[in-house]
């Protein structure tokens, strides 16, 4: 058998100034036999609130210390 390997750990940070206090615009459903709310839908606007703006979201490494 072979051994699964875990995908590594990422950041989402704005594009313009590094920051991680980024938003991505998106629906949530009712899923009544979970009783929770699930991601329906992802849409293409980002906001980054320190930019206080709309932004590129970039995924880097998250690095271990």
């Amino acid at each position: 058998m072979a051994a699964h390997k875990k995908e590594p750990k990422v950041r989402m940070i704005c594009e313009e100034c590094g920051s991680e206090n980024v938003m991505h615009d998106a629906w949530a459903v009712w899923d009544v036999d979970a009783q929770e709310w699930s991601l329906g839908a992802v849409f293409d606007y980002m906001h980054c609130d320190t930019c206080e703006g709309e932004t590129h979201i970039v995924e880097v490494p998250l690095i271990s210390e």
